[in-house]
């Protein structure tokens, strides 16, 4: 009788998914992306946040009117601005999520309510916060699958690649976003990846994120009196879209020049007002994502 070798025997791990589920479900799920300015500190997945349309840039809520987006991925902008992903819309698990400091959790939740994000399974009483349970190692793996999902869905909707495809090309971030069109012939595995000047056009219709820059310096200590000073803008991608320089809330600060989108280097030029109040003070002036500060002494 012939003799045969036995069959091989598969093993399974049981180890569950270290992850945090976020989401509730998958549906009307929004996001974005954004950046935070250096001297954000670390912050992690579900963390409340203020997000500015305007700049792209988020900060954490300082009133709860401002919570108006949710993490996504875990940063760390502690020396250097950290690029980040959030959502803007969609349903959460109330045990995932990360409130701002003291502000009222009911009022945090309503805020965000008014922004089309739904925070699941929250009770009030007296102040206090009743949040759902955690989900197990199954729903976890499965909750994963729903992010998944849903983030290639939107992906294919929008015509861009989704989180899969992204794994496997550069990151506009990197030097391969500027390709020429005779580098990107030579390379066809970045085909996808805009040339300069298709990058440029996009910038220039609104639908970039801005020319990528560099400020020199970063920083500046003005005296208590009044006065003007500026600061360098360099485009780091030359002739690929524009800059444009906005300032923070802050009254006693004003942008005196450039007002208007630049294309090429140049200066930014601020005034600051008398500070009489006996304590310093500071302000930022944000260019593309990049953060120039102005610390000014008091009298």
């Amino acid at each position: 009788m012939a003799s045969y070798a036995p069959i091989g025997q598969a093993s399974f791990s049981s180890t569950p998914f270290n992850y945090s589920p976020l989401l509730s479900d998958g549906d009307d799920v929004v996001s974005r992306s954004a950046s935070m300015a250096s001297g954000g500190g670390v912050q992690k997945r579900g963390t409340i946040l203020k997000y500015d349309p305007a700049t792209g840039l988020i900060t954490i809520p300082a009133a709860t009117t401002d919570c108006n987006a949710i993490l996504v991925n875990d940063i760390d902008a502690t020396s250097a601005a950290a690029s980040a992903l959030i959502y803007v819309g969609g349903k959460f698990k109330a045990d995932a999520i990360i409130w701002p400091g003291a502000l009222s959790h009911a009022l945090c939740t309503e805020s965000l309510r008014m922004h089309d994000i739904q925070i699941e399974s929250v009770v009030f009483t007296d102040g206090t916060l009743v949040k759902a349970q955690s989900l197990d190692s199954e729903g976890q793996a499965a909750q994963q699958v729903v992010e998944f999902n849903k983030s290639e869905e939107e992906a294919a909707r929008s015509g861009a690649p989704g989180k899969a495809a992204a794994e496997q090309k550069p990151s506009m971030d990197s030097p391969w976003a500027y390709l020429t069109a005779e580098e990107r012939e030579k390379n066809p595995e970045f085909a996808e990846v805009p040339t300069a000047k298709e990058l440029g056009e996009a910038v220039g219709a609104g639908e970039g994120s801005g020319a990528p820059v560099t400020l020199s310096p970063t920083s500046d200590t003005v005296a208590a009196t009044p006065e003007t000073a500026s600061f360098h803008v360099t485009m780091t991608a030359p002739g690929v879209g524009t800059w444009t320089p906005v300032k923070d809330s802050s009254t006693w600060l004003s942008i005196v020049s450039p007002t208007a989108p630049q294309s090429t280097d140049g200066d930014v030029t601020y005034a600051v007002g008398l500070n009489n109040s006996g304590l310093s003070r500071t302000a930022t002036i944000t260019v593309n994502g990049k953060t120039f500060t102005i610390n000014q002494s008091a009298t």
